[in-house]
């Protein structure tokens, strides 16, 4: 007998015990039924476990508080539904827009002059002809050549005097 087929055999009866027991809580179960679940509340210390468990958990179950509704059950099933429809009608209202850009780029694709589709080259002007087309307003900045005189550093004749020394 294979090992694991008898451990789900075994999960199986503990599954079909606990749910008897549950149905002989809820008294949901037929006198042949009541009477094997009384068997085993006298016999079997495992079950009397879960029958104390159980009983305590019906018990904590019935004593959580209730808050008690401001509307009935219809008005809160109207609700759900209104609230369903917003996000439906949401939706709808995001998907419209995202179809009208997708109409808009494409017809902009299509009107000639907005959009070039094929790749260019870019056009480098020539850099002789580059300084003659330069308007005498704009700001021309000379990198070798510094509008201000920057002033050297002072220097002394004893290259000692100039050294700092650390210690």
């Amino acid at each position: 007998m294979n090992p694991s087929s008898s451990l789900s055999i075994m999960e199986q009866m503990k599954r079909d015990r606990f749910e008897l027991l549950s149905a002989y809580l809820d008294g949901e179960v037929t006198s042949e039924e009541r009477h094997q679940v009384e068997t085993w509340l006298d016999q079997d210390p495992q079950v009397q476990r879960l029958h104390q468990r159980l009983l305590s958990l019906r018990q904590g179950f019935g004593a959580m508080p209730m808050i008690p509704a401001d509307y009935s059950a219809d008005q809160l099933v109207q609700g759900v539904f209104q609230t369903l429809e917003r996000r439906k009608r949401r939706r709808l209202g995001w998907g419209g827009a995202a179809i009208a850009a997708m109409a808009v780029g494409a017809v902009s694709w299509l009107i000639p002059g907005t959009f070039m589709p094929s790749p260019q080259m870019a056009n480098l002007p020539d850099p002789s002809s580059a300084i003659s087309e330069v308007p005498d307003d704009a700001l021309m900045i000379a990198l070798d050549q510094p509008i201000v005189d920057i002033p050297l550093l002072p220097t002394s004749p004893n290259p000692k005097a100039n050294k700092q020394e650390i210690y």
